[in-house]
């Protein structure tokens, strides 16, 4: 072993890894041999332990740490309740960090191997585990990833006739390793055939020390052509050569499907067919080896190593390299291969309005990105392939591991899932898993088609609002009717009592008082309950909503108290554009106003055909509720401005229509509406306020109003900043489409 010290950084959240990995070291000798444990008491140790806790540094030091010290092997312990480990564990895979890692599980992790795979990790263990169990998987990952355990020496050229000492073989096992990892590496990262072979012929020749090797593709008639070389200078170029080998069909093509392994370590002795000789004179070789490229069953190639100086005996850690590395670009083949058909049919998928895209399994990594997603998702192919799609969405692992599981044991997944955009936006889709098997049936990528459906479920809800508000409206003027029947004799009386009874003490005059005002409080409910179940007489005439607004300002600033400043504004060029009207940040006010064009020149008239009595009262009630929502004072603005609404947004909206819409703004910096009630403010007789200050109809008089005019009602509140409502009403002028 080479005298350079191996450097472990540990992250855990207790010392109790560290500690035990120390102990087990201190009693195995012939381990302690090869490994130091305290760095600081004896510095000519052969192992540095770095030891990160959870309490001393954040997920941000512990990576400042590992990526500005070279480590040999990083060891993370990681829990549900750490997200600080997972975290660091895929920053470091970000950042391209190719140290190994090692994850350490808890046992209630139910897919321990899937979390490994998702952080990006090279292995894990479950624990409980020994010291020497957790050494095991030390070992394996030192001698078998880390590039800087054992470097490839560049530049030296092989000793065929001197005695290899142990130390040389097990550092050229161990390149031999490493070299395979780099090429495995390369395969997954990429489904650029022609990098793959020129990545890997560049390095087996570096690691052979040898004058040539070329990636041979075979043609029709078993001609063939090279694909890939990587060349020592002074030797010739065979780059893009047709070449015909006349024998080799006859006599080799049933041997190389099978497995053959070619070795010649000297032309001029070898006892080959003449026609073989005299190609490899052709390329001034002098000594070769040669393994198949199968495709599946098919041969598709011959991976050739040419040592074209003197004769060479090859060992057998060569013959060994090339077969691996083979074995790997048949597997690189059948992947592009695949991808390929898939690439093929993207002018179709491209079609679809739907999100596609495939994901490999042995990393999560996006290898394919359909147009509809770069619709739905706002990232390009070029920004999303490459990356994990529970990084790209946002996604904890938890809310997909049941999906990945039932689509791994069934082959296929269905369900709703919620994803984030590019924007930042929250959507809902219905998604679509698929898996993807390779030719032996193993797991291989899974193919994901999302169809967004937060429109649709917007849509859904307003009509159950609608059905629930219908129903509520039948129930309460069948109730309503009732009540007027009892309410009316009981006022007569009350007030007849008045008239007969003006000489009573005073006692009993106030009595006779609240009986009155309580029987015409309830009377004005009953009358309020009507109208919003069945509606009253309209006068509808072409209302100016600007005059009547005026109207309103001005009684509010007479009658709200002084700790509530009234404003009122007006767009200039009396339009609004798309990003005026979804100035909130409701996902619901961004979709209502998402479709308002802006109309710079020839504003459209602010005339509504509308009963003005009623309108009166919609905007009293939504200035009432602003006052009330703001106890301590705030601001309470009111604004007018027109729109178009398109196609794409009168879908969005029960009723509808295509046209030009006044829109009405009434805004406070009020308490806010929480989320869970936000779908309910509008349902008749729900109100948060306290019984005797509300009657929870005024809301669900302005919805009955605004519906039956045809026009809608968006909300965006957030608690503790205010709430924003917005009032579309079609505008008389406008042309209406159905």
């Amino acid at each position: 072993m080479p005298d350079s010290k191996i450097r472990m950084m540990i992250v855990s959240s207790d010392l109790t890894v560290t500690r035990n990995l120390q102990a087990w070291l201190s009693s195995h000798p012939l381990e302690a041999a090869r490994y130091e444990i305290d760095p600081v008491a004896n510095p000519q140790a052969n192992v540095q332990i770095s030891s990160q806790t959870s309490s001393q540094t954040s997920s941000q030091t512990s990576l400042q740490k590992a990526t500005s010290t070279q480590y040999d092997l990083i060891v993370i312990e990681f829990s549900a309740a750490d997200s600080d480990s997972m975290s660091l564990c895929r920053q470091l895979r970000a950042q391209n960090c190719h140290t190994p890692i090692l994850l350490l599980l808890e046992p209630e992790n139910r897919h321990p191997g899937i979390v490994a795979l998702d952080a990006g990790a090279h292995d894990y263990v479950v624990k409980p585990f020994d010291a020497e169990t957790l050494m095991m998987r030390v070992e394996f990952l030192l001698h078998r990833v880390s590039p800087a355990v054992m470097p490839v020496t560049p530049n030296v050229t092989p000793n065929v006739t001197s005695e290899v000492t142990p130390e040389a073989k097990l550092q050229r096992q161990l390149a031999l390793a490493q070299l395979t990892t780099q090429i495995l590496d390369a395969i997954r990262q990429t489904l650029d055939l022609d990098q793959i072979l020129q990545t890997a012929v560049e390095q087996v020749r570096h690691f052979l020390q040898t004058d040539r090797v070329i990636v041979f593709r075979f043609e029709p008639n078993w001609q063939g052509i090279v694909d890939a070389e990587s060349v020592a200078p002074g030797w010739i170029q065979t780059l893009g050569m047709h070449i015909r080998d006349s024998c080799f069909g006859e006599l080799y093509e049933t041997s190389y499907r099978q497995g053959r392994v070619s070795t010649i370590p000297d032309v001029e002795t070898a006892t080959v067919d003449p026609c073989y000789i005299e190609l490899l004179n052709t390329f001034q070789v002098q000594a070769n080896l040669v393994v198949p490229i199968l495709q599946g069953e098919k041969l598709w190639g011959l991976l050739i190593a040419h040592h074209c100086c003197a004769p060479r005996q090859w060992k057998p850690e060569s013959t060994q390299l090339l077969q691996q590395v083979a074995t790997q670009m048949g597997i690189a083949l059948r992947q592009a291969e695949m991808y390929q058909q898939i690439r093929q049919q993207a002018a179709l998928i491209n079609i679809a309005s739907d999100a596609i895209f495939v994901r490999n399994l042995s990393d999560s990594r996006i290898v394919f990105w359909s147009k509809g997603a770069e619709k739905l998702y706002g990232w390009k192919a070029d920004e999303a392939i490459g990356e994990t799609a529970s990084q790209l969405f946002q996604q904890d692992f938890a809310e997909i591991a049941d999906p990945l599981e039932i689509t791994l044991k069934q082959g296929v997944w269905q369900g709703e899932l919620k994803q984030t955009t590019k924007a930042g936006d929250q959507i809902l889709v219905s998604s679509r898993w698929t898996l993807i098997t390779d030719d032996l049936g193993g797991p291989q990528s899974l193919l994901t088609v999302n169809t967004d459906i937060t429109d649709k479920k917007q849509l859904e809800a307003q009509f159950y609002q609608a059905q629930r508000l219908e129903s509520l409206g039948q129930l309460a003027g069948g109730i309503a009717h009732d009540l007027g029947n009892v309410l009316t004799p009981i006022l007569g009386i009350a007030q007849l009592l008045k008239l007969t009874h003006k000489n009573a003490d005073s006692v009993t005059q106030e009595q006779l008082e609240i009986l009155e005002k309580s029987a015409k409080r309830g009377a004005t409910m009953v009358k309020q309950i009507l109208t919003f179940a069945q509606g009253s007489e309209e006068n509808k005439t072409a209302v100016d909503v600007s005059d009547l607004l005026q109207e309103v300002v001005d009684i509010v600033r007479q009658g709200f108290p002084s700790s509530i400043e009234i404003r009122q504004t007006s767009s200039a060029a009396n339009s609004v554009t798309s990003s005026a009207a979804s100035s909130a940040t409701s996902s619901a006010a961004s979709s209502a106003a998402g479709g308002a064009q802006k109309r710079a020149s020839n504003p459209p008239p602010k005339l509504v055909n509308v009963d003005s009595t009623h309108l009166h009262q919609m905007f009293m009630n939504l200035c009432i509720n602003a006052r009330d929502a703001m106890p301590d004072g705030g601001v309470l603005t009111l604004s007018i401005e027109t729109c178009f609404i398109d196609e794409r947004l009168a879908s969005k909206h029960l009723g509808a229509l295509v046209g030009d819409y006044v829109v009405v703004t009434v805004a406070d910096t009020g308490i806010g509406i929480p989320p869970e009630i936000r779908d309910r403010i509008f349902d008749p007789f729900f109100t948060t306020k306290a019984p005797d200050k509300g009657t929870g109809l005024g809301l669900a008089t302005v919805s009955g109003i605004v519906k039956k005019i045809g026009g809608f009602v968006t909300v965006d509140s957030e608690v503790g900043r205010g709430t924003q409502i917005k009032v579309y009403l079609p505008a008389l002028a406008s042309r209406r489409h159905p």
